[in-house]
């Protein structure tokens, strides 16, 4: 027994030997990634090079005496001229020496590589190395602190996990870093798109969403502000393993929205607040007091000031907003509204709902963001969580419901949105649809949409990433145990997206323009819009009452 835990001990040292002491190939002066697990050498490189020979110079940094390298079988010295990269081209590399010869595969994307190095991660901040490569370029040894995020993502036995990473200097203080067109900033978060069986739905929709909405309100002040987060198509490497295509992003926060900053004398001017699930977010019901000492009062998390910056914060802009929809006579509503909501956007904003039947937007996962409160209490919402869009569920439990189908009305409507469509409110049923004809030729077209998804597959198939995160993730749990099918998920969304928008075309047709109120006292059922329906699945309004029906 004693001999064979000695032989297990070093046949686990030879292991762990092996796999800390690869050769460390280096192209360009540039180390690429390396994936433990399969062996593969990883390198971004700039895409003008996926119809043109690329020539580089390739060593090995750390070689030994006698220590040979060959790719494609041929010995290499100085300089190799790769035929073709992208595309899933794989070249095989040899590191020969005196005693042994070991196999290596060296792949090329144009995507950016992320590579973090750390401890183990969890919920709460690991310190980590970072390198980024991109287009031939390496910025390597950025510090950073790293923990997992999310809310269902989030939960036990997941495993292509959403990251947070803040950027600290040597003191461990922020440091702001850039990547690609996004902004300068300490703070980011690299989306997984763990259920997504597209990946990136999130970051199409969010350039969607910034192709066609009205600006804030409060534009004028702040031109640069913006109302959904940016992002890039990388692919991650953790520890020494590859984990496929994330979306590193901005957040949402009151850098990214430009909202008004608090006064060194406490007065606050700005504030944003997330919903973490449907309750008061909805605006159906009567909010309880909120407490300014805590971090989040029903499902409402205080975006900025958040708590540890000042406290007290401030909920009032909100929960004022949330009991005048809720209290208000239909009079006042008709009268204040504007006062309380940025309607322009609120078009915009259902519009978006509806084209990507973006259910999970409606009460949770939304943001609501004040410029100045002591100038305007004008609430404003801002886009992030986009996942759950274009057919596709938030969870794998199940991953295709009924409710995500083309043809299924959004399964929850805000309560404002209720109440200015059932009262008209100063015809704001013509601006909506005066708004969807507007937009149906152009951004809203069937191909202009299904283009946008297009782009993203073609570029994940020229990278390689597409064919990489196939073989890294069919077969997870996270998606079912599903296998990833990149262009059978492709053709699902542009059948999607043209059925969706002739069910629109229906279904916009019939919005009245008169004022739209169910009767409290008739048997009839209702959609939250005060339409007449068959009685189904989802919330329905009946006999004055929200129902629903599973």
């Amino acid at each position: 027994m004693k001999l064979f835990r000695n032989i297990l001990l070093l046949l686990l040292a030879g292991v762990c030997f092996q796999l800390q002491s690869q050769p460390r190939l280096v192209i360009n002066g540039i180390p690429p990634a390396f994936d433990n697990e399969t062996h593969t050498y990883l390198l971004s490189v700039d895409e003008q090079y996926q119809d043109t020979p690329l020539s580089v110079s390739v060593s090995l940094s750390d070689s030994e005496a006698g220590q040979q390298l060959f790719i494609e079988g041929e010995a290499v010295t100085g300089t190799y001229t790769f035929g073709k990269v992208g595309e899933d081209q794989k070249y095989a590399i040899e590191v020969v020496s005196a005693s042994e010869s070991t196999t290596y595969t060296l792949q090329f994307t144009f995507l950016p590589v992320l590579t973090i190095r750390g401890g183990e991660l969890s919920n709460e901040y690991t310190e980590a190395q970072v390198d980024w490569q991109e287009d031939g370029t390496l910025s390597e040894g950025l510090r950073a602190k790293v923990k997992w995020r999310g809310g269902s993502t989030n939960i036990e036995g997941k495993h292509k996990r959403n990251y947070k990473l803040s950027f600290i200097d040597a003191e461990g203080q922020k440091q702001n870093h850039s990547f690609g067109p996004l902004r300068n900033d300490n703070s980011w978060v690299l989306d997984a798109g763990q259920a997504d069986m597209f990946r990136v739905r999130n970051l199409v929709m969010a350039q969607l969403w910034q192709d066609f909405a009205h600006a804030p309100y409060y534009v004028e002040q702040e031109p640069k502000a913006l109302s959904a987060t940016r992002g890039v198509m990388v692919e991650l490497f953790l520890n020494d393993q590859y984990r496929g295509i994330y979306n590193l992003c901005e957040p949402i926060d009151r850098k990214q929205m430009k909202l008004k900053k608090f006064d060194a004398d406490g007065t606050i001017h700005g504030g944003l607040w997330r919903a973490s699930a449907f309750g008061d977010a909805t605006f159906f019901n009567v909010p309880a007091e909120y407490d300014n000492t805590l971090p989040k009062n029903n499902v409402w998390e205080v975006k900025y000031p958040e708590v540890e910056d000042l406290c007290p914060t401030d909920y009032s802009t909100l929960r004022n907003a949330i009991l005048f929809v809720v209290t208000s006579s239909d009079d006042e509503f008709r009268a204040s509204v504007a006062d309380y909501f940025d309607l322009p956007v609120l078009v915009d904003y259902y519009l978006f709902a509806n084209v990507g039947n973006l259910f999970d937007i409606c009460g949770k996962n939304i943001l609501w963001a004040v410029y100045d409160k002591q100038v305007d209490k004008k609430l404003t919402p801002a886009m992030w969580d986009l996942d759950c869009c274009m057919g596709q569920n938030f969870t794998d439990d199940p991953l295709r419901p009924d409710y995500v189908a083309y043809n299924t009305e959004l399964l929850f409507v805000n309560n404002v949105f209720h109440r200015l469509m059932t009262l008209n409110v100063n015809h704001f049923n013509d601006t909506v649809l005066s708004r969807y004809h507007e937009l149906r030729p152009t951004v809203f077209s069937v191909a202009s949409l299904q283009q946008r998804f297009v782009d993203a597959y073609e570029s994940m198939r020229r990278s390689g990433a597409l064919q990489r995160e196939e073989r890294r993730w069919s077969g997870d749990s996270d998606i079912a145990g599903l296998n990833l099918n990149f262009a059978t998920e492709l053709d699902y969304i542009k059948q999607w997206i043209a059925q969706r928008m002739e069910f629109l075309d229906q279904s916009f047709a019939t919005l009245a323009i008169e004022e739209l109120r169910p009767d409290p006292f008739s048997d009839r059922c209702y959609d939250l819009l005060g339409r007449p329906v068959r009685p189904g699945k989802g919330l329905l309004l009946h006999r004055g009452r929200k129902t629903l029906v599973r």
